[in-house]
């Protein structure tokens, strides 16, 4: 059985599901795409009352801005204010606490971006630009969705290299396999598959996908498909056993299990954490 359902991969149109498919994938230029994932934002909230006494930690990023001052971030002894003159991000799993000093305007988004961005681990102020007019509601979610996302690419793009922890994966092969990978994560990984789709034996893709990104496919396919299952949880339309079924688990109990042994508390508990965030 093949990991791979059959889909276009990048407009060419491979099926990579098929045994009898004998494209050489490799043969096209990649460039690295990564997987940003917004979970929720809002704008132009008026905001009174904002102090989160207990410091918070979540496996995403806040994206701040406020038109007015009046709020402040508390994080590793340091003081950050949230002012009009530039947007905060708080990289995932950073602890900190919000605090209110006044009334503010203030808009916010959560998203989730994959390595090296979420190996940042301290809180990055980057100056206010002209593109700040996308931090806002249009007329429709498309339109809206087009804007926020440009927003994050805008801003990761921003920061400098050398503030990512961990090394860029150099290898196509490596790029491709992480698209393939993260397409295709509501399926349990056959490396053979994979392997076979990339040109490469499972030892040697194995070997270099554990050197370019740090994990083994194995690990780095669970964290997409968690990942997968995080953004799913901030829609309330979404039950547990339906993401459990959408991310590949084979119940409820299993996905639940997998869930709270990453992040630290059970799935229904991080959907209240979302709902409740800003």
């Amino acid at each position: 059985m093949s990991v791979f359902s059959k889909k276009d991969v990048n407009s060419c149109k491979i099926d990579a599901g098929s045994p009898d498919c004998k494209e050489d994938i490799t043969k096209y230029k990649w460039l690295y795409r990564p997987d940003i994932q917004l979970i929720r934002y809002n704008v132009d909230l008026d905001i009174r009352h904002w102090n989160v006494p207990d410091k918070r930690s979540n496996p995403f990023f806040y994206c701040y801005w406020n038109k007015t001052p009046g709020a402040e971030i508390h994080a590793d002894g340091k003081i950050y204010p949230v002012m009009p003159d530039h947007i905060m991000l708080i990289p995932p799993n950073l602890e900190h606490s919000p605090i209110q000093t006044a009334p503010f305007n203030h808009s916010f988004i959560h998203f989730i971006a994959p390595p090296p961005f979420n190996s940042l681990n301290s809180i990055e102020l980057i100056p206010v630009e002209k593109n700040i007019h996308l931090f806002r509601r249009y007329e429709t979610e498309l339109k809206t969705s087009l804007a926020l996302y440009s927003l994050i690419f805008g801003l990761l793009l921003q920061i400098p290299e050398d503030h990512f922890c961990r090394r860029q994966i150099r290898d196509e092969r490596i790029f491709q396999a992480c698209h393939l990978i993260s397409q295709n994560c509501n399926q349990n990984l056959q490396l053979e598959s994979l392997a076979k789709k990339l040109n490469m034996s499972v030892s040697n893709l194995c070997h270099l996908f554990k050197q370019e990104t740090g994990f083994s496919p194995i690990h780095y396919a669970m964290e997409r498909r968690l990942e997968k299952a995080l953004i799913m949880l901030a829609d309330l339309h979404n039950s547990i056993d339906e993401i459990a079924r959408k991310t590949g688990f084979s119940n409820r109990y299993h996905f639940s299990k997998t869930f709270k042994a990453r992040y630290g508390v059970p799935p229904v508990k991080m959907r209240t954490s979302l709902v409740a965030s800003t």
